[in-house]
């Protein structure tokens, strides 16, 4: 999953309007931050073992309790670790990714299907915004800097779809 992430860490503001919409994104990207790093220190050494359950688990409990120590808010700390487990659940729908290190690898793997993917990821976006629209002040909610941020997004997404539909497919960690 790509752009659906950010559905996710935009539903969690909506719910918990205190919770910081930067630690909700970076709880949502994390897994695919820590793959970005492990590739550069060791190209070609990864297959993905950011998003195993162990490190997802471990990635969580860090930001749990960073973000406790950042907020003081036991929910919004509780928020941020469900986040960051949401993205390797919603990459097994989309993707196929290992679960544990040497372990073997799950996933429908939608990026196979790319309409599948997008109308599923712009399915997540929406209904994140939706749920984040209720944290904006009223005279917010229905203008058109509001509906064209759902839109970027899912803009984007549909890039991404053409992506997969159309261009080969490269290692992710080389």
């Amino acid at each position: 999953m790509y752009v659906g992430h950010l559905g996710v860490a935009l539903a969690g503001k909506g719910w918990r309007r205190e919770a910081p919409l930067w630690l909700l994104v970076l709880a949502t990207q994390g897994c695919d931050w820590v793959q970005v790093v492990a590739c550069m220190a060791a190209p070609g050494s990864s297959p993905m073992w950011s998003h195993s359950i162990a490190a997802v688990l471990a990635l969580a409990t860090v930001l749990l309790l960073g973000s406790y120590g950042v907020t003081r808010n036991r929910q919004v700390a509780l928020l941020t670790a469900a986040v960051v487990v949401s993205h390797v659940l919603l990459d097994y729908v989309t993707g196929v990714k290992p679960t544990w290190p040497g372990g073997p690898m799950i996933g429908l793997n939608l990026y196979d299907h790319p309409i599948a993917d997008f109308a599923l990821e712009t399915a997540v976006v929406c209904a994140g915004w939706l749920v984040y629209r209720r944290s904006l002040p009223l005279e917010v909610r229905g203008t058109r800097l509001a509906w064209l941020f759902v839109l970027a997004l899912v803009g984007i997404q549909l890039l991404g779809a053409f992506d997969l539909a159309f261009l080969p497919r490269v290692p992710k960690c080389v």
